[in-house]
């Protein structure tokens, strides 16, 4: 059995699942403020008599997500080596930056080390600071991390939590780097924090089976991994939303998934039924990053957002302010809309109207509400079309390869969520496609988070011609001689993604699948002296039933 809980703006959802059928399901309020009670009172109404039963629980968390919305990061010392060449200023991330000397250069090969001295002013700075969390970044470091791990060893034992950019991913690009770093750094203690509350839990309860974090790229990583990366677990709802929509119908087509909540709309695009992927990294609080996570986007716009009229027009969210003005709250949302035109059966329907009211007086209470219902399918629209528009306009990659055209053709609308099946009517009208929504569609997130499998991407850069061998994930570099070539490279990264992944908890090793190949030789003076080799491979996203 494995229990996935999803976590929202307004709900927590729950599915305990047995061979993949539903075998129980939940759905409570959301006390951001206690985020870890929440979700421990609803694990207790999932879990079976049989405690042993439980192979694993998976879970969708926003508390990185708020962290960051509600600015709540730790203060984090930053410790970057930029090398010659730029002006390092726009990198700064916060109050606490020190740009040390030294530089590696773009093959891997060490130019002149980091000043001992100024990592020492560092250290004493950031102390008196209060620092407790540090992020170093090092350029080139995906090809060589002696440096990182230089400082590293520096400050290990002063400081209670250390994040090297060579580790959170080996993709090139020194800013995104910094920024992933920082922001890595920034959310650790809040993380373990986290962790260490529901562990407690998870023993009240009697439960000793392992939980797994679901990541921004629809995969999933055990707690012990989630402390060391929490910014993997960014975006972690919008990817629960599309591993839900596989789960419950499937792919095979061009489609628009839409999820929407009480407090936001996530939208997905799917081409030939595989989910899209950010081609370079998420873009996280503005900042570009290398956190690899699908294509999703945001709205501020769900049942429980505030309406208000300005110059005859609704104004939908982004805010909200509590329940709906039928359930007790003190202004129009959406939902009060949906009760009123009675395609959902909750709260006061004498409120929803009163609602429906205070927006336009003096007219019917059912077109206020089809008007309101209206506006809403077409912000979505209009959201989906600017994603569209968007995403085409540069390289596009779904989960397993690049994709070749220049256009999704959506198919069909999936739509999940607590208000999915109030709305299909309004959205059919307005996006002229059959709008499906699955069963079980109100937990279709804690589905996708329970059926999600273990992921891992790792990368390898060879150089014959200088010997030396990294990857960088695992902080590895060796020598290598010059017969090394690809062959020889695929073995190296099958093996380390393997072990990897059953570090993690894999029992099955997964399909392992390479996402990028690049061998060039390297010449001088118009001899050959040796070849590079560069390889990415990945466990790709996807549910668990792949794995049998």
């Amino acid at each position: 059995m494995i229990i996935g809980i999803d976590v929202g703006g307004t709900h927590a959802d729950g599915v305990l699942l047995q061979k993949n059928s539903i075998i129980a399901k939940n759905k409570v309020s959301v006390d951001h403020d206690n985020l870890g009670d929440s979700i421990i009172y609803l694990l207790e109404s999932l879990l079976p008599e049989d405690r042993t039963s439980l192979h694993r629980i998976h879970l969708s968390t926003t508390l990185c997500t708020n962290a960051l919305v509600n600015n709540n990061l730790e203060k984090v010392g930053m410790l970057i080596q930029a090398g010659p060449g730029m002006n390092p200023d726009f990198l700064s991330c916060g109050e606490a930056v020190c740009f040390l000397s030294g530089a590696v250069d773009h093959r891997g090969q060490v130019i002149r080390g980091p000043g001992t001295a100024a990592v020492k002013d560092a250290i004493a700075e950031f102390k008196r600071s209060g620092i407790d969390s540090i992020g170093i970044v090092t350029k080139f470091s995906h090809r060589n991390s002696e440096h990182e791990l230089w400082i590293r060893d520096q400050v290990k034992d002063e400081f209670a939590h250390v994040s090297m950019g060579h580790i959170l991913s080996g993709m090139p690009n020194f800013p995104r780097r910094v920024y992933t770093t920082w922001l890595n750094s920034g959310l650790k203690s809040r993380f373990l924090e986290f962790k260490e509350g529901m562990e407690k839990g998870f023993a009240a309860l009697g439960i000793n089976c392992p939980c797994y974090i679901l990541k921004a790229d629809g995969g999933t990583m055990p707690f012990s991994s989630g402390c060391d990366l929490p910014c993997q677990s960014i975006h972690s709802g919008p990817s629960a939303s599309v591993m839900g929509a596989l789960a419950l119908v499937g792919g095979g087509d061009d489609t628009i998934l839409l999820d929407i909540g009480g407090t936001t709309t996530d939208v997905a695009l799917f081409a030939d039924g595989i989910p899209l992927l950010e081609p370079y990294g998420a873009t996280v609080g503005g900042r570009p990053t290398l956190i690899r996570a699908l294509q999703t986007r945001s709205v501020g716009l769900g049942g429980d957002s505030l309406v208000r009229m300005k110059d005859g027009e609704f104004l939908i969210g982004p805010d909200k302010q509590g329940p709906p003005f039928a359930l007790g709250g003190n202004a129009p949302t959406p939902t009060d809309a949906m009760i009123v035109l009675g395609t959902i059966e909750a709260g006061s329907k004498a409120r929803a109207e009163e609602a429906m009211l205070m927006l336009c007086p003096g007219k019917e209470t059912n077109e206020t509400a089809i008007e309101l219902l209206r506006c809403f399918a077409d912000r979505v629209y209009d959201t989906v079309t600017e994603m569209i528009e968007e995403v085409f306009s540069r390289p596009v990659f779904t989960v397993s390869a690049f994709l070749e055209r220049e256009k999704i053709i959506p198919d069909k609308l999936i739509t999940i969520g607590g208000p999915a099946l109030a709305l299909r009517e309004v959205l059919e009208e307005r996006f002229k496609l059959d709008c499906i929504v699955p069963e079980d569609y109100e937990v279709a997130n804690a589905v996708g988070a329970a059926r999600a499998r273990l992921t891992v991407q790792a990368s390898l850069y060879g150089d014959t011609t200088t010997k030396r061998l990294s990857i960088p994930e695992i902080s590895l570099m060796e020598t290598v001689g010059n017969r090394f070539d690809m062959m020889e490279a695929e073995a190296r990264l099958i093996d380390t993604v393997t072990t990897m992944a059953h570090d993690m908890g894999a029992v099955v090793t997964p399909k392992i699948d390479f996402i990028e190949r690049l061998e060039m030789n390297t010449v001088r003076g118009f001899a050959t002296t040796g070849k590079i080799i560069a390889l990415k491979a990945q466990i790709r996203p996807g549910l668990d039933e792949e794995q049998e």
